[in-house]
């Protein structure tokens, strides 16, 4: 039936397995096989092996019609509204990789390799990190680190102009981690270790050292390549002045700094102690708890100056029994408030000097970002929040060295869990109205089995959330193939789906929320120094949450569509948006005293009555009318009381006369006593279908399934499971076991068991009418010689460590084999292929009648259906690792000499296999 075709072989041609050291740069340059210099030979075919080149792509597709070039066209980027923006009015987003350390320093060669790279993956932003330490610009050699290395400022210099030139936005930090010296007039330089921490914002000659340094490198310095300084060029984009610093940050070494710096940050505390209470009698008495305990030990004076600094924990009760007195609460919250002042000073006074030296762009610092007080430090003197995201991030054994085997990890599936470690919870809690928020590092890290969702995941929910910047850590150029934490370079389960991620958030393919819960926090929810994260947040997965800050009075506007107590005081006034009123304490100030009633009640005439530990029942409001729900109140309401007003009571004990809340119709609000829990999530999800008509399920919320209000996304956490369906990107991502058929709206998978499937329509049609489109799927990867298991000391413990303890060389392998029941691919109602395939991953390329695929897994069997074959295939590749090809290629390159493919048809399909070993060649045009 076939017509035997000629054969044109690409030049320079790599066989799988070759090894990556192999690879110039100059051919990864080229993102695959180098073409030859008959311009009548197709471009060559993307290698996206990692053993077989140092830069594989990340798809058969070149996402690079993302990306406008050249970067910095648009005008400088300013923060505003919440948001960045061009100076053109456009809106500024913006997927990046991070690139640090040694990776900077590579040849002219390798850097634009990486930049094209890049390009090709979606990225229109590169962070370029650790240029400050060994490695890095400072000349280590020097007696002070006031002096740069012309030759590595020249690289520094060549990535800008690569990347602005290729349309990557640069995002540079000044301190990261640089060692100061007693040449920089610096005391006792070598006890405060890299990057000074937390030192740097406190101490007069360290902040000298920083202006300067950022004088040299953004001013005073001009790149060779543009002809600008850093400060001149649009294309530099975000400015980081440190990078995980700061009080908060590094809240563990407030007791323990060496000389002088002890010395004089206490005397700054006792300083600050005395300005805001004048003398040690005043003191006494603000410290002193409603029984006249007071976290002031004797001896302490403030007109001695010798008031001890505060053990700024959250667990009190870890703390050294001998030192417990000095983590009491009051202390705390006045260290949070000290913190708060020294950090505005520092940030004021370092944005106003960058102003004064012609730095234009957004400006901010990277704190503790779960640490609310922190984030207003920042958020009320700097452009925009930065903050990390890392799912099992590793960790090592108290006294051990870090980033030696073994380390740990919880091998959790990320798409079951919900909590502070989740993506969206820790996004919603970083989140604060009015700030552009950047995740600034990001990665779902190997060794765990199931982080092919992550990439997805990130980028849709980053998209739900309307966030500004999605930043992945880490390309790495060192080790040149192997999976390691972060390096995604050679990991096929993250960096094969860079291109599509880009797509979803560049494009807007996922929709931002309709809807917006803000938390409010008054300056008692914000300095009382405890956990700030709550239940409440994995609201993030249905929802854009953030938080806001405020005196006595907030009024939401037009776009606030809820507004929640945070529960962690109560007094304050909500107004102008519907609201929920709880709180699990009644805190009127930072000494720990408690109000007699909750504010938000004497507006309704209301006292708080006794807590009480009952059956409550319900009626439709947090639970089923009918619903009988044991409730620890930790104060309660006088269901008479209630009704007499004219609300109705939410969950009631008729016995002892006591409810847990009503609803206010008239005022738009759900009043409680407190909220346990979860029960914050019912709440929310209750008021917004009470007085936004918006559907939210209780019964799916037991089962921790969660859908996005938009109706796009569906995280069943229960099971595992992520679904995307929107017109132009569908995905079934995470645990499909058990499944023999999933669908979303126009894609349809039958026997993947686990992995993640996406489906990308790529002329911007529906995909279902797409004749232009991408199919993608990955499960995992791994080190062949890696040696990861459960801790034999936890084994019998449902969530217990794992570890590692050979991190392995490689090759890096991804565990595919040859099934005997095909994974089946459909798209709308076109049958496209049928791949006899277990673990592993394949990609397909549809271009009409042109067609591409990958498969990681040699001798894999595959069919093409009836979808891809209506006009007849003109051109065909095949670009895999002995992947099989389908008609009309019958002759392949296998090992160096011509072979012949068997192309057979059955029953209206075309199937074929491919010998290990192939090599990369692409049909000639009919």
């Amino acid at each position: 039936m076939f017509k035997k075709l000629k054969l044109r072989l690409l030049a320079g041609v790599l066989l799988a397995g070759v090894v990556a050291s192999g690879v110039s740069g100059a051919n990864a340059q080229q993102g695959g096989v180098q073409a030859a210099s008959n311009p009548n030979l197709i471009p060559p075919v993307p290698v996206l092996d990692p053993n077989a080149t140092i830069y594989p792509r990340s798809s058969l597709h070149d996402f690079s019609d993302l990306v406008e070039a050249p970067a910095g066209k648009r005008g400088f980027v300013e923060s505003r509204n919440g948001h960045f923006y061009y100076q053109d009015g456009t809106r500024a987003r913006f997927w990046g990789i991070n690139v640090a350390n040694t990776s900077l320093q590579e040849s002219e060669a390798d850097i634009a390799a990486m930049i094209q790279n890049f390009r090709a993956a979606g990225f229109n932003l590169v962070r370029l990190h650790h240029f400050d330490e060994r490695g890095g610009i400072i000349d280590l050699d020097a007696p002070d680190s006031r002096r740069f290395l012309p030759e590595r400022l020249k690289k520094l210099d060549y990535w800008i102009y690569k990347a602005k030139e290729a349309g990557l936005y640069v995002y540079l930090d000044l301190l990261d981690y640089r060692r100061f010296k007693e040449g920089d007039g610096v005391p006792n330089a070598e006890a405060i270790g890299r990057a000074a921490r937390p030192y740097n914002v406190f101490d007069p000659r360290l902040i000298e050292l920083q202006k300067e340094y950022a004088k040299m490198l953004l001013s005073d310095h001009v790149n060779e390549y543009t002809g600008l300084s850093y400060a001149q060029d649009p294309a530099v984009v975000m400015l980081e002045i440190y990078d995980e610093s700061g009080l908060f940050m590094k809240r563990g070494v407030w007791r323990e700094m060496p000389e002088p710096y002890s010395t004089n940050f206490k005397k700054l505390w006792n300083d600050w102690l005395r300005q805001r209470y004048k003398n040690t009698q005043t003191l006494l008495h603000a410290w002193a708890d409603e029984k006249g305990v007071s976290a002031l030990t004797e001896g302490e004076s403030l007109e001695r100056g010798n008031i001890e600094l505060p053990v700024m924990t959250w667990t009190p009760n870890q703390v050294p029994e001998n030192q417990r007195i000095y983590s009491m609460l009051p202390r705390r919250n006045d260290g949070a408030v000290f913190a708060y002042h020294i950090h505005r000073e520092y940030f004021r006074d370092m944005k106003q000097y960058l102003r004064g030296i012609g730095v234009r762009i957004p400006v901010s610092v990277t704190g503790r970002f779960d640490d609310v007080a922190d984030l207003k430090s920042i958020t009320d003197e700097l452009d925009f929040v930065g903050t990390n995201f890392y799912y099992d991030h590793p960790y090592w054994g108290t006294g051990k060295p870090a980033w030696q085997p073994p380390s740990y990890f919880h091998n959790q599936d990320p798409l079951t869990d919900i909590d502070d470690r989740s993506m969206a919870a820790q996004m919603a809690l970083a989140r604060v109205k009015g700030s552009p928020l950047v995740v600034r590092e990001w990665n779902y890290c190997w060794p765990n089995e199931n982080r092919a969702a992550g990439i997805i995941e990130a980028a849709s929910y980053a998209a739900l959330h309307d966030l500004d910047a999605m930043i992945l850590f880490v390309y790495e150029t060192r080790p040149t193939a192997r999976v390691s934490y972060f390096n995604v370079r050679s990991d096929p389960a993250r960096w094969g789906l860079c291109g599509i991620g880009a797509a979803i958030f560049l494009k807007y393919l996922v929709s931002p929320s309709k809807h917006r819960i803000v938390v409010p926090y008054n300056a008692v929810d914000t300095f009382t120094y405890t956990r700030y994260h709550q239940p409440m947040y994995a609201l993030g997965w249905t929802m854009r949450m953030e938080n806001a800050f405020y005196d006595k009075v907030y009024r939401g506007n037009p776009e606030t569509d809820l507004l929640m107590m945070p529960g962690r005081s109560g007094y304050g006034r909500l107004e102008g948006a519907p609201a929920i009123l709880q709180t699990s304490n009644r805190t009127r100030d930072l000494t720990n005293r408690s109000a007699a009633t909750a504010e938000y009640l004497s507006e309704y005439k209301l006292e708080a009555r006794p807590g009480v530990d009952l059956a409550l029942a319900y009626n439709g409001t947090l639970y089923p009318s009918g619903r009988q729900v044991q409730r620890k109140l930790d104060f309660s309401l006088s269901v008479k009381r209630v009704e007499e007003a004219g609300y109705k009571p939410i969950g009631v004990n008729r016995q002892w006369g006591v409810a847990n809340g009503f609803i206010d119709n008239k005022n738009k609000r759900l009043v409680f006593s407190n909220l346990q829990g979860e029960d914050t999530v019912r709440a929310a999800l209750d008021a917004l279908r009470l007085f936004h008509g918006v559907n939210g399920s209780h019964l799916a919320h037991e089962q921790n399934v969660f859908a996005s209000d938009t109706g796009q996304l569906r995280r069943d956490s229960g099971n595992g499971r992520l679904t995307i369906s929107t017109p132009r990107v569908q995905v079934l991502a995470g645990n499909l076991n058990g499944v023999s058929r999933t669908a979303v709206q126009g894609l349809q998978v039958q026997n993947l068991k686990y992995g993640t499937i996406a489906a990308l329509a790529l002329d911007g049609k529906s995909l279902v009418e797409s004749k232009h489109f991408v199919v993608k799927m990955v499960t995992g990867a791994r080190n062949a010689d890696d040696v990861a298991e459960r801790d034999p000391r936890f084994i019998k413990q449902a969530n217990g460590q794992s570890h590692i303890t050979v991190l392995g060389r490689g090759p890096v392998l991804t565990d595919g084999k040859n099934s005997a029941v095909p994974v089946t691919v459909t798209v709308g109602n076109r049958p496209l292929l049928d791949v006899y395939l277990s673990g592993g991953g394949f990609e397909l390329v549809v271009k009409g009648d042109d067609w591409q695929f990958y498969c990681d897994t040699p001798g894999t069997r595959f069919a093409v259906r009836e979808g891809l074959q209506g006009g007849g295939a003109q051109r065909a590749t095949l670009a895999s690792r002995g992947a099989t090809q389908n008609a009309p290629l019958q002759q392949v390159m296998v090992d160096g000499k011509t072979s012949s493919l068997a192309v057979v048809q059955q029953s209206g399909r075309l199937t074929a296999q491919f010998p290990r070993g192939a090599a990369f060649v692409r049909s000639a045009s009919r």
